[in-house]
């Protein structure tokens, strides 16, 4: 009942501001990984690419706050132009950046990283040690290598929480779902 009300207040106000509103539509992958966030989580979209993920948990108000990534500024700028359009601009925070270099464990608690090779996502989180703490939950969608990020997460003490598949456009796609288990 609560989320019914939240919905007519969010839809009220932006009817009463003006704003014309289409909550963004994901693909079956980002959709998984949408669902896979808790409910007010301060996130990290890693190599967002698009922004779409980033744009839909704004949109839904599912995120306390959200971060959007990417290596370069050409990277960066199809995920600013969805902010844009969304307007969204205030508030998806949009950062050129190597995997987490400059994000800290004050800034995040769910991190996500899809769309990309096992080897790289393991180089990222190798590169911030911080992921590894027991308050820090993290959304990976390898696209190759998935054996290999698996035994590092397990070598290096992640708890593994859930593991999902989907199918999206026909191709298919595992999700692992963990936790740092280390006291900082």
């Amino acid at each position: 009942m609560q989320s019914t009300c939240s919905s007519l207040h969010i839809g009220f106000s932006l009817f009463l501001f003006g704003f014309n509103m289409k909550i963004i539509k994901l693909s079956d992958r980002l959709k998984v990984l949408a669902d896979l966030i808790e409910k007010g989580a301060s996130v990290v979209d890693v190599g967002t690419d698009h922004g779409y993920l980033p744009v839909y948990l704004a949109q839904t108000g599912t995120v306390k706050s959200i971060i959007a990534t990417d290596i370069s500024p050409a990277s960066l700028k199809a995920a600013q132009r969805t902010v844009r359009n969304n307007n969204l601009s205030d508030t998806v925070k949009l950062l050129v950046t190597s995997g987490l270099d400059g994000i800290t464990d004050k800034d995040v608690d769910t991190i996500v990283i899809s769309g990309m090779g096992g080897e790289m996502i393991l180089y990222i989180l190798e590169n911030a040690s911080w992921t590894n703490q027991a308050n820090i939950r993290l959304i990976l969608q390898p696209q190759s290598k998935l054996n290999t990020l698996c035994r590092f997460l397990y070598n290096n003490g992640y708890e593994f929480d859930n593991i999902k598949t989907v199918v999206d456009k026909k191709k298919n796609y595992i999700i692992i779902v963990c936790k740092g288990t280390k006291e900082f």
